[in-house]
């Protein structure tokens, strides 16, 4: 089943199936980043602007594949 969330990024908002993102990085300083499928954009949430959405990453993160990121 899909997960979809809703994020507002660089004054655009998208709606985003995180099911079709590959790959997540977490910076040294605690930022999560992932690029949209079929797309060259790539979007950084960082914790201290946008809390809500930091831990939403990090908790479909660790309930899809076991790995608890580091939260700052």
């Amino acid at each position: 089943m899909a997960h979809w969330i809703k994020i507002t990024y660089d004054r655009s908002t998208y709606v985003i199936d995180l099911d079709r993102v590959a790959a997540f990085c977490q910076a040294a300083n605690g930022r999560l980043s992932f690029s949209l499928p079929d797309d060259n954009i790539t979007i950084v949430i960082n914790p201290q602007s946008d809390p809500s959405t930091y831990q939403l990453l990090l908790n479909y993160i660790e309930k899809q594949t076991g790995y608890l990121l580091n939260s700052p």
